[in-house]
């Protein structure tokens, strides 16, 4: 028998501090915004759950009309596999044998593919395939201006596609790209122009692969901070956006993205050391402010001055109006820089913990 976790059937102001807190009624209606945006453009949604690592979270995305799930990492497609999730597309290249064998394996119970850019990757997953008597499918990644991973042009996209194809113990899936350096560009007219460009390289490479008399089954692509284009766009299949569904001031003000909030971060006020002053416990050990700045979900009067390791400081233009032992509410400033800190999740409705959700792929690294 399992003890009664102590922390269910508090409400937020009872709980201990700082605690990651998601509202589950937003993160499901985000998740049902997502999933009825892509269904309207006829485009599968395979979210990213790097920002949530749960598997738990991962089968609602799947409730709410999701294919499968993107990861990062190979262990984290190893927790998502675990928990019953039969679609995984990991987003980058694996680099080890290693870590092609433990991909290998997990196609025997789920189908798991890999993005690749180099005929390295290609002959790693070949041999691993082999030992396991699976069938990898492989994604050419297309760099289509992040100036990260991803083949430059079109022509090479096809000869790698074209090489795979040739290969047994593997098989081509698509192609994918990343509009991550226009997610916070704006005004609107000016995303919109800058990613369609970006996509057109994305496309092209498509059409050279087929051109190559190879199939293109999946064109892969969207973050949370350009779903409502990349979407939209003719020739692309399905997205990846799932940050979103959790929501942070990245998300909202540097990428405009209009969906509930569900993620929050509760701590306690430790000193109040002057009127216009108090001091919290949370520090960017807790929730960092690296991408963006947290904010007091409940107080505009009230900004985060300054944050160190275990406590922030919170200054007001007038009287702070705080005591000691107060619970504050934070929306953190970035959720994949929050989540990863924490080992649970508060699951609330309606103010009070009613689940706790585990992050079972945190320091999944590997």
């Amino acid at each position: 028998m399992t003890s009664r976790h102590p922390n269910l059937g508090r409400m937020v102001p009872d709980l201990p501090t700082p605690s990651l807190i998601l509202d589950i009624d937003v993160f499901e209606s985000n998740c049902a915004a997502l999933a009825d945006a892509m269904a309207s453009r006829q485009v599968g949604w395979r979210p990213h759950v790097k920002g949530h690592k749960s598997p738990r979270l991962a089968r609602t995305m799947i409730e709410a009309g999701a294919i499968g799930v993107t990861c990062a990492k190979v262990a984290e497609a190893e927790e998502m596999v675990a928990a019953g999730v039969g679609e995984v597309l990991i987003a980058n290249q694996p680099s080890t044998r290693e870590a092609w064998a433990r991909l290998a394996r997990l196609n025997r119970a789920a189908w798991v593919a890999a993005s690749i850019d180099s005929l390295d990757h290609v002959a790693m997953a070949v041999a691993a395939g082999r030992v396991e008597g699976t069938s990898i499918p492989l994604l050419v990644e297309v760099d289509i201006g992040m100036n990260r991973a991803g083949v430059k042009n079109a022509e090479d996209a096809a000869s790698l596609a074209v090489a795979i194809d040739g290969h047994d113990a593997v098989h081509f899936a698509g192609v994918m790209g990343y509009e991550g350096h226009l997610l916070t560009l704006w005004p609107e007219d000016e995303k919109r122009k800058a990613i369609t460009d970006a996509m057109s390289l994305l496309i092209e490479a498509r059409n050279a692969i087929e051109a190559s008399g190879v199939e293109v089954g999946i064109v892969s692509c969207g973050g949370s901070g350009s779903y409502r284009i990349s979407s939209a766009i003719p020739g692309v299949t399905e997205v990846q956006a799932g940050g979103g569904c959790l929501m942070d001031e990245f998300y909202r003000h540097s990428c405009h993205v209009d969906l509930g909030q569900a993620l929050f971060v509760v701590g306690s006020v430790g000193s109040v050391p002057a009127p216009d002053r108090a001091i919290v416990d949370v520090g960017w050990k807790a929730m960092p402010n690296r991408t963006a700045t947290p904010i007091c979900r409940d107080r505009n009067d009230v900004v985060v001055a300054q944050m160190y390791a275990e406590h922030l400081r919170l200054e007001s233009t007038g009287a702070i109006g705080l005591e000691i032992g107060d619970r504050v509410v934070f929306v953190p400033g970035y959720s994949d820089e929050t989540t990863v800190l924490h080992d649970e999740f508060m699951g609330v409705r309606n103010g009070v913990v009613v689940e706790t959700i585990p992050l079972l792929a945190r320091g999944a690294l590997q």
